[in-house]
C-alpha cells in the first residue's frame, strides 16, 4: 500500500506532468518522415545511377605481325657477327654465332651436302664428304655416318652377291646344256632299244622254232638287258642333272634374298646415321646460331659486336616485319572476373613509359577472347586500338614495334541499388 502511494506521488510530480502534457518538438515529429523520404530518394536515384565494373590486367601493344625475338639458348661470347643493325634480312639468314669448338663454315657446308644427299646407289658412290672437318659436338654423329657410308659403298663396289649370282647362273646354263645332251642321248638310246628288242624277238622266235642255237638267243637277250641298263643309267643321270638344276635355281633365289637383306640393313643403317647427323646439326644450330626466323629488318638489342657475353635466355636480336599490319593489344586476363569481359567493351590502357597524368590513356575495344586459358591460367584478349596511337589527351605515342602497360576493361554497367541489393539477394538465395 505504501509503494502504490509512492508511485502516485511520483506520477503526479510536476516534472512528470510537464513531460506528459508537453507536445513533441517539430524535429521529432518530422525527422523520421524526412529520414525515410531521403532514404527512398537515394534508393530510387540509385536505380538510375549506373557505372561499370573494372577488370585490371597487363597488356602488350603490338601488331598483327609482331617483332620476332631471337633468344640465346646458351651462355658465352659472340664468336661471329654476320649482319649489321637495321639490315634487311630473310628467313634463314645467319645473324651471329656463339663461341663453340666447331668451325661454322665446316658445319654449314656439311649441312648443304646433306641436303643434296639422296639414298640412291649413284649418289652414294659419287658424293664426297670432307674427311677431317672441325665439327665440335657434331663430330661423333659425323663419324658414325661416315662408317655407314663406307660400309654401303664397299657393298656396292665389291658386288659379291652379283658375282655369286652370275657364277651360279653360268653353272646353271651349263647344266642346261648337259640336260639337253642327255635328252638327245636318251632319244638315240630309245632307237637302240627298239633295235635290241627287235633282234631279241627275232632270235626268240628262231630259237622256239629250233632254227638257231640257244647261245645266240642268250646273246640277243643279254644285248637287250645291257641296252635297258644303259637306258636306266641315262634316265638316272638326267634326273640328277635336273635336281642339280633346281638346286642352283634355289641357290640363286637365296643369294638374291641375302643380297636384298644386306642391302636393306646397310641402307637402313646409313639412313639412320644420316638422320642422326642432321639432328645433331640441328641441335648445334639451336644452341649456337642466331638465325633470322622471318623476313624483315634486323634490330640489335644488347649485343652489337664480337666477344660480347650473352646469357641463356637473353633477347639478343629481333626481326621487325616491314609490313607489320594493324596495331592491336594483347591482354593477359586472369580467370577472376573474366566471365564479365565480352567483345565490344571499352578498354583504357596506360602505357608504361608514358605517365597517364601527362599523356593520358589509349582507348580500345575488345575484339575477341580466347576460348581456353593457357598454362598460367590466363585468357588472351585481343583489343583494337587507334592506328595513330592517339591518347585521350590528343598525343600520339611513339611505336617501335612493342609497348607494354596496364589495361582496364570496362564491363557491363550496374546501378548502385543493384550493387547494394546483390549481397542481400545472395544471402536470400543461399540460406532462405
Amino acid at each position: 500500500m505504501n509503494q502504490e502511494k509512492d508511485n502516485d506521488i511520483e506520477l503526479r510530480s510536476e516534472e512528470v506532468q510537464e513531460i506528459l502534457t508537453r507536445p513533441p518538438h517539430a524535429l521529432v515529429r518530422w525527422g523520421i518522415t524526412m529520414f525515410f523520404s531521403v532514404l527512398a530518394v537515394v534508393f530510387i536515384g540509385g536505380c538510375f545511377f549506373q557505372y561499370p565494373d573494372v577488370v585490371d590486367a597487363t597488356v602488350t601493344v603490338t601488331t598483327e605481325r609482331p617483332p620476332v625475338w631471337m633468344v640465346a639458348r646458351g651462355s658465352g661470347k659472340i664468336k661471329e657477327v654476320y649482319r649489321a643493325d637495321c639490315d634487311s634480312v630473310h628467313a634463314g639468314d645467319l645473324i651471329a654465332v656463339l663461341e663453340n669448338p666447331a668451325n661454322t663454315i665446316d658445319v654449314r657446308k656439311l649441312k648443304e651436302l646433306l641436303q643434296a644427299f639422296y639414298l640412291t646407289d649413284s649418289c652414294v658412290q659419287t658424293v664426297h664428304f670432307p674427311e677431317k672437318p672441325s665439327l665440335g659436338s657434331v663430330q661423333t654423329a659425323y663419324a658414325a655416318f661416315l662408317r655407314s657410308l663406307t660400309d654401303y659403298r664397299n657393298y656396292l663396289e665389291l658386288n659379291l652377291y652379283d658375282r655369286q649370282i652370275k657364277a651360279t647362273e653360268e653353272e646353271l646354263e651349263e647344266y642346261g646344256h648337259y640336260i639337253t645332251h642327255l635328252e638327245r642321248q636318251i632319244v638315240l638310246d630309245g632307237k637302240l632299244m627298239e633295235i635290241a628288242e627287235t633282234v631279241h624277238q627275232r632270235e626268240k622266235s628262231l630259237y622256239e622254232e629250233g632254227l638257231t642255237a640257244k647261245a645266240e638267243y642268250e646273246e640277243a637277250q643279254q644285248a637287250l638287258l645291257s641296252q635297258q641298263q644303259s637306258t636306266e643309267q641315262l634316265m638316272t643321270s638326267l634326273s640328277n642333272a635336273r635336281i642339280q638344276q633346281a638346286q642352283l635355281k634355289q641357290t640363286i633365289l637365296q643369294t638374291h634374298m641375302e643380297q636384298e637383306r644386306e642391302a636393306n640393313t646397310l641402307r637402313t643403317a646409313l639412313q639412320t646415321a644420316c638422320n642422326e647427323l642432321k639432328t645433331s646439326i640441328g641441335d648445334w644450330e639451336l644452341a649456337y646460331l642466331f638465325v633470322s626466323p622471318a623476313d624483315g629488318i634486323l634490330s640489335y638489342n644488347d649485343v652489337w659486336q664480337k666477344n660480347q657475353n650473352v646469357n641463356s635466355g637473353d633477347k639478343v636480336f629481333s626481326v621487325v616485319a616491314k609490313d607489320m599490319g594493324a596495331i592491336i593489344g594483347k591482354i593477359k586476363l586472369p580467370t577472376g572476373g573474366s566471365g564479365k569481359v565480352k567483345p565490344g567493351q571499352r578498354v583504357n590502357i596506360s602505357v608504361t613509359g608514358y605517365p597517364y597524368m601527362e599523356f593520358g590513356f589509349l582507348t580500345g575495344t575488345v575484339q575477341s577472347i580466347s576460348l581456353l586459358a593457357d598454362e598460367e591460367n590466363m585468357y588472351t584478349v585481343t583489343v583494337s586500338l587507334p592506328q595513330d596511337l592517339r591518347t585521350s589527351y590528343g598525343k600520339s605515342l611513339h611505336f617501335n614495334g612493342e609497348l607494354s602497360g596496364t589495361a582496364q576493361v570496362l564491363t557491363d554497367e550496374r546501378s548502385v541499388t543493384a550493387r547494394l541489393l546483390s549481397p542481400l539477394r545472395y544471402v536470400w538465395e543461399k540460406y532462405l
